[in-house]
């Protein structure tokens, strides 16, 4: 087996560098350790009377996983009277069908209104319409498996 010589200053480079790259594995270790499960998205939505998506996933990719959609109903007044209502797609290319509807009536307790999401395949949207009273803005935040 034949022997290479190296100066003192390659030897200082190579011990440096393998100094880096098990810093840098240690770093993505824990990188990987940290990440996060979930994610999410959200947004402000302002009522004008007509239904309206707070959040829709029209064609996933795959298998969706989204979890909880929150809104914030802090604006919310004794005046308005709103509907949401959360629709699922369950065949490529097919349409909308609601399985869910709730009418928030005049000020809430509590003002964050949760919605449990399920699993899908081919799309999922949350909509809400302004029927009486003043439109308001409503804060909204949707978790997601990723």
């Amino acid at each position: 087996m034949g022997r290479v010589l190296l100066d003192i200053e390659t030897i200082v480079d190579l011990s440096t560098l393998e100094a880096n790259v098990a810093a840098l594995e240690t770093a993505i270790d824990e990188l990987k350790a940290s990440h996060l499960i979930l994610t999410e998205t959200g947004d402000t939505l302002t009522t004008d009377g007509t239904e309206q998506n707070v959040y829709i996933n029209d064609a996933p990719s795959g298998v969706y996983a989204p979890r909880n959609l929150f809104i914030d109903f802090t604006a919310h007044t004794a005046g308005e009277t709103v509907v949401v209502r959360e629709y699922y797609r369950i065949k490529s290319g097919g349409n909308y069908i609601k399985v869910d509807e709730a009418t928030y009536v005049g000020v809430q307790d509590p003002l964050l209104i949760h919605i449990d999401l399920k699993d899908n395949r081919f799309g999922v949207k949350v909509t809400i319409q302004k029927t009486v009273g003043t439109n308001r803005a409503y804060d909204w935040e949707v978790t997601y498996k990723i």
